[in-house]
């Protein structure tokens, strides 16, 4: 069953056209008990089979110390051969596990990867591991690949469509080392995998200026460029005001970048830590090679997006609001985009209130004009916050159950959602199908 929404574009274009997006009703895939949640499901579809789903999220078990809590986190995938009716479970050995995510490579190979504990190197936190799958993630090699440490915010992206490397592989990461001096040397690192994640080359560490920066999302355009953002560190010197985002390009399969190419000024905070998204159109569409990028817009305002049509080079500015406009410093928002076949941008949105029922909120607005105008936001699912001593836990350290979500596009150009939510007082991890539907064009005043 879908629930229909008939939405307009906030700007005119020419000509007016309904555009009609049909949320299908969620479906769960698991659920946990107190004290455990569900956190930052990552989700994967085959792009040959859209039927082939693979997803990965971190369990966390808000009971004990901080230090016990930190070593019960466990990374869990779910593989679907039906279409999302039915998932198969497999949990990771690995101890402190988060940051998960997955790709599904073009031949049906899988990759897994996560941050985590390894007792038998030392220190023992903070190692970036992936595990290789032959299958599609039902089962998965014994022992993964050490990417190293000390690593934050793992992100994947797969060329898909590139004459010469598609199915490489390209893994981004806030790096921070030390010097000889013992100075932390924060920098993007990128790492490429040409097997599926069995093993990786030599990695890329961009290091852009004298600032702390933190790297975020890599995405890839259709003739294999690779693109990597980063922002700057609000809360080291020389402390500016508002978070300034960028992004780096590889036309080389990331053995080397440009120079920093700057995207906007306009993200938080607060809030003080709130993560971007950064993806590429790479259908047939008239948007193809677009990049869009989002964040939430300073001084608790709504989410914004940014576009780019010459793969990075200049960027539209402010950016488009998606969704609310209200200010809210209080309120938290976290978004994660997708591009359909047809060029149709989706951007799901989780939203948490301080107070006041519903708690969470989950939405979906689309742009058929190339990041110019959005619909109006479409109910995906709404859920109390809960009131158990395990709720309050939960809201003060995984508030809004990640800092991403699960939205991919199939080959039939539908999206799928995946988000965790509570629901008869156990932690949720659901999905839902999004058609939509409508004319992708440029609108009329550009």
């Amino acid at each position: 069953m879908f629930l229909m929404v008939v939405a307009c574009s906030t700007a005119l274009v020419a000509p007016l056209r309904a555009q009609n997006i049909r949320v299908g009703l969620p479906t769960e895939v698991a659920r946990e008990t107190d004290p455990q949640r569900f956190s930052e499901p990552h989700l994967a579809v085959n792009a040959a089979n859209p039927n082939q789903l693979l997803a990965a999220v971190f369990i966390e078990r808000l009971a004990g110390t901080l230090k016990e809590m930190q070593a019960a986190e466990r990374c869990t995938t779910f593989t679907s051969r039906d279409g999302g009716a039915t998932w198969r479970r497999h949990e990771f050995p690995l101890a402190n596990c988060g940051d998960p995510q997955v790709a599904i490579l073009p031949d049906g190979q899988a990759v897994f990867l996560a941050l985590a504990n390894l007792p038998a190197l030392q220190p023992a936190g903070g190692w970036l591991v992936a595990f290789h799958s032959p299958d599609g993630g039902i089962t998965w090699d014994n022992a993964p690949t050490v990417v190293g440490r000390p690593h934050d915010h793992p992100a994947l992206a797969i060329d898909l469509t590139s004459p010469t490397r598609k199915g490489w592989l390209y893994v981004t990461t806030h790096h921070e080392p030390r010097n000889g001096d013992g100075q932390i040397m924060p920098s993007v690192f990128v790492a490429r995998s040409r097997n599926g994640g069995k093993s990786f080359d030599d990695p890329v560490r961009v290091r852009p200026n004298n600032l702390h920066n933190f790297g975020e999302m890599p995405a890839v355009l259709a003739d294999g460029t690779v693109v990597a953002s980063f922002v700057d560190d609000i809360d080291s010197r020389p402390y500016f005001p508002r978070r300034r985002a960028w992004v780096v390009r590889s036309s080389d399969g990331a053995s080397t970048f440009s120079v920093p190419l700057f995207v906007n000024d306009v993200c938080g905070s607060p809030p003080g830590f709130q993560l971007s998204a950064l993806v590429a159109d790479t259908s047939d569409g008239p948007f193809r090679d677009r990049l869009y990028f989002a964040c939430r817009q300073s001084g608790g305002g709504p989410v914004v997006v940014t576009a780019s049509a010459d793969r990075g080079d200049t960027w539209s500015r402010p950016g488009v609001a998606v969704g609310p406009t209200e200010i809210d410093a209080q309120m938290l928002r976290v978004m994660t985009m997708a591009v359909n076949n047809k060029g149709v941008l989706g951007v799901l949105r989780v939203q948490r209130k301080k107070s006041g029922e519903p708690c969470l909120a989950a939405d979906f607005s689309a742009s058929f004009d190339g990041g110019a105008t959005f619909t109006s936001p479409s109910r995906v699912s709404t859920s109390s916050c809960g009131n158990s001593p395990v709720d309050a836990i939960a809201g003060r350290m995984i508030p809004t159950y990640g800092d991403y979500f699960g939205l991919v596009t199939t080959p039939d150009g539908r999206f799928r959602a995946m988000w965790p939510e509570m629901r008869e007082g156990a932690s949720v991890l659901l999905t839902a199908v999004i058609e939509v539907d409508g004319r992708v064009a440029a609108p009329a005043n550009r």
